[in-house]
């Protein structure tokens, strides 16, 4: 079982990273992406995925890190120093969160922007790389960037889904995947379990988004952990009424196709 969106480099996780892989292994959590908030982020998590087969790694520039960034060239640089690691396996995370009141819009549009030009750039290693979209209360914004610059809707999953079904049509309509966490097993969270319904079981991908989001029956645990990932898979098979085998082996095949991830933790 893969989980296809963690951050293995915040502290909690990263000061004892070996019992966090050992404890996901035991539980059959084999493989997981260690996602980049910033460059620097995006270095820790590739050295990571250096040390440990089952660890791969992006790279880019989270919505709340946006503003400082205010070179393009330079940040396009570096975040095409650590894309082109073949331990890199996708850009992102990438996008816009209208959730607080900081940083300014301007600057994450700015920052998005410049991510999506490199998806577009034959010289640029996110060329031939998926890109990970964190949108929070900015659906529509996010959709239309992304068809300004260009990048085809299916290189693309939205991770950590919350919102409405048909902010979950129009994404569904761009062709993009799916992502969802811990979240989805919340008793108050019932709208967003019925929308994970009408996701395709081919475009449909599970995460922890660790430290944060820890799944019921878990949901007090603090930090969460890759290794909750299981229980996420077993809330949305039940839904779905699939046996639980069947849907990991299916949601595995999506995450390894889309992240074109080897079928063992071996690079």
């Amino acid at each position: 079982m893969i989980d296809t969106h963690c951050h293995l480099t915040f502290d909690k996780l990263h000061a004892c990273v070996d019992q966090v892989l050992a404890d996901a292994d035991a539980v059959g959590v084999d493989r997981m992406i260690s996602v980049g908030t910033t460059p620097a982020d995006a270095a820790r998590a590739l050295a990571l995925a250096r040390r440990y087969p089952r660890v791969f790694a992006t790279a880019g520039v989270h919505p709340h890190y946006a503003e400082p960034f205010v070179d393009r060239a330079g940040l396009q640089d570096a975040l095409n120093e650590k894309l082109a690691d073949p331990r890199c396996v996708a850009l992102g995370e990438m996008g816009l969160d209208r959730h607080y009141p900081e940083p300014p819009m301007e600057a994450q549009r700015r920052v998005f922007a410049w991510q999506l030009e490199l998806m577009m750039d034959p010289q640029s290693p996110a060329a031939h790389l998926p890109g990970i979209i964190h949108n929070r209360e900015a659906t529509d914004e996010t959709l239309a960037m992304i068809r300004e610059v260009g990048v085809p809707g299916e290189r693309f999953v939205f991770h950590c889904f919350t919102g409405s079904a048909d902010e979950l049509d129009a994404i569904l309509d761009l062709g993009a995947r799916v992502s969802f966490t811990g979240i989805v097993t919340f008793g108050s969270a019932r709208a967003l379990a019925e929308a994970s319904d009408r996701v395709p079981i081919d475009r449909l991908m599970i995460e922890t988004d660790s430290p944060y989001l820890t799944p019921e029956p878990h949901r007090k645990v603090r930090p969460n952990e890759p290794k909750y990932v299981a229980d996420v898979a077993r809330f949305l098979a039940e839904r779905r009424g699939l046996d639980l085998d069947l849907f990991v082996k299916q949601v595995d095949a999506n995450a390894n196709a889309f992240f074109n991830l080897p079928t063992s933790g071996n690079p």
